[in-house]
């Protein structure tokens, strides 16, 4: 009877500590899956202002309409918010401001509306490089069901048809199901090549050379594109107390714009002159069409935090970002920009443009970048870097000119979206700009244009043939043969560089990731996503076919046609 009760005594023991260990796993489990409310963003049209909430972990909510005074209330239950504001107002026809407060219970949200409103709110299911995000458009017009053309970029197969409906309350409204957008189907571009060839100026004798150079600084009248960030439905960032960037960087590319023209021998254009959205092709396009010299972004900074304060430069890499704070900066503009969301070598960088730009133009940037910069603190203005900063900005990747990016301060700082509104302010910086402009075409505007013909280099892998590289790259062999000066296609050296031509339309490289399984062989892989054991061992960096690892992450190239320089 004593061992019964012993045994009795340690089974409720292994019972109770069992219990214990799943209530810990329970607990830790929940911490780790905690339902967020990660950011808040704001589009405007004329006839529609759009409020998208990022969701993680959670996809339950309540919607609910209130009036006297009208509101629309959205609770997440059990949500923690993420968003730096607690209460915002805006100058918008539809929605005068936007107040959150959130305690242990729920993240609860107040849309503050005007009268005589309509809305309508669905979710676009989560991918895997995007989180679910609840959307909520304010219109004036009757309402209808959503159109979901003007969110989705890059139409692709649907996820499943059925989502988890908002959790009912009494005053949900009943004709306001959630709704599920199809969603795009998320790639990300990764360069072939990245060491385009430098441009090799003509060499003029050194007596004549400073003569020449005097003579086309006095003669040439140098065209600089500016381009203010943002515009139309994208307001860009929106500061604490409701100022939009689109805005303050339009207020001051016109400044900037009057400074440029006061100079002898420079002349400015602006990509947009009034409040629209110009698309980044367009932008490219007006600065080739009007032959400029020089592309300058302006854009206000913002980050979740209202403590960073201060302007910056950036530049174009191709290596990725110089800082977590450049990376930051490049996704929240390219999002903007309307660019998916991509995925692969570099989880912060993603584009759909081609990833060649010429040497000599980023060397150009980056020189241009320090003038600006040095200027900048020279005349008094608060920097938040020091130095040139790095980062892949979308609308500098599709510029084949030195051009930089300028942020001017930090809009989500108080104190900096003071400034900003302040035409002192506006005019100082504008004048800052213009002086570096002025001292970087000084030293370098006798330099040759930068719209040359684009050229990148491929070094030569082991196993690599001119056919398969002519076709990666979307050129013939006899043009490849004639650029390099080969007379035997079957004669490459291993480790020599070929020049590339860039055409007009390119094969450019994107990829997915696979994971390497037992039984693999790279031949089996490359066969398997339709593509060669070069262009596979090429992405991946590796040198010898045979020795793949269980579990290591293959880059898979995919290849598609896009426009690559005009």
């Amino acid at each position: 009877m004593y061992l019964t009760k012993t045994t009795q005594f340690k089974s409720a023991c292994k019972l109770c500590l069992q219990s214990i260990f799943t209530l810990v796993l329970l607990l830790t489990s929940q911490v780790a899956i905690a339902a967020e409310v990660n950011s808040i963003r704001l589009g405007q049209t004329p006839d529609q202002t759009r409020v998208v909430f990022e969701m993680a972990n959670t996809d339950v909510y309540r919607v609910m309409h209130l009036e006297d005074p009208p509101r629309i209330v959205i609770d997440f239950p059990g949500a923690q918010s993420n968003v730096s504001f607690r209460n915002q107002r805006f100058q918008d026809p539809r929605l005068s401001g936007i107040r959150m407060a959130t305690d242990v219970q729920r993240t609860r949200v107040v849309l503050d509306l005007s009268a005589g409103y309509e809305y309508r709110h669905f979710v676009l299911a989560k991918t895997e490089q995007r989180p679910q995000r609840l959307v909520v458009d304010i219109s004036t017009h009757v309402r209808q069901a959503p159109t979901l053309a003007e969110t989705v970029i890059a139409q692709a197969a649907p996820p499943p048809a059925t989502r988890p409906q908002a959790t009912d309350v009494a005053s949900v409204e009943a004709d306001n199901p959630v709704q599920v957008a199809p969603q795009p189907v998320p790639v990300r571009p990764t360069p072939v090549a990245t060491q385009p060839a430098p441009a090799q100026p003509a060499v003029a004798q050194p007596a004549v050379r400073d003569t020449l150079q005097q003579h086309n600084r006095m003669a040439k009248e140098f065209v600089i594109a500016i381009d203010p960030g943002h515009g139309g439905n994208d307001v860009g960032a929106i500061g604490p107390s409701g100022v939009y960037e689109k805005d303050v960087v339009l207020a001051i590319a016109k400044k900037l714009k009057e400074e440029i023209d006061r100079q002898p021998g420079m002349r400015a254009i602006l990509t947009r002159d009034r409040d629209v959205y110009v698309g980044l092709d367009e932008r490219a396009r007006i600065a080739r069409g009007q032959q400029a010299d020089l592309f300058v972004s302006i854009h206000a900074d913002a980050y979740t935090s209202p403590q960073p304060r201060g302007g910056s430069v950036y530049v174009l890499s191709q290596r990725g970002a110089s800082s977590a704070m450049a990376r930051a900066v490049a996704e929240r503009e390219n999002e903007a920009l309307g660019i998916v969301t991509l995925a692969g070598r570099d989880q912060d960088v993603a584009f759909v443009l081609s990833d060649f730009s010429r040497e000599s133009s980023l060397q150009a940037s980056r020189k241009l970048g320090g003038q600006v910069l040095n200027v900048m603190s020279g005349n008094g203005l608060h920097l938040h870097k020091s130095t040139v900063q790095a980062a892949n900005f979308a609308v500098l990747r599709s510029i084949d000119m030195p051009a930089i990016l300028v942020e001017a301060a930090f809009i989500s700082n108080p104190e900096d979206e003071r400034l900003l509104v302040n035409p002192r302010f506006q005019r100082q910086f504008a004048q800052s700009l213009t002086i570096g402009l002025q001292a970087f075409l000084e030293e370098s505007g006798h330099k040759p244009n930068w719209g040359e013909p684009l050229f990148v280099r491929h070094q030569i892998q082991r196993g690599d043939n001119l056919s398969t590289i002519a076709d990666i790259y979307g050129v013939s062999s006899r043009e490849l043969m004639r650029l390099n000066g080969l007379r035997n296609p079957n004669q490459l050296v291993v480790g020599r560089s070929l020049r590339i031509p860039i055409t007009d339309k390119m094969t450019v490289h994107y990829h997915r990731t696979y994971r390497v399984q037992p039984g693999d062989t790279l031949s089996l892989i490359a066969q398997r996503h339709g593509v060669t054991v070069p262009q596979v061992m090429q992405m991946n960096n590796l040198t010898n076919a045979n020795q793949l690892r269980v579990g290591t992450e293959l880059r898979i190239p995919i290849r598609q046609q896009m426009l690559a320089a005009s």
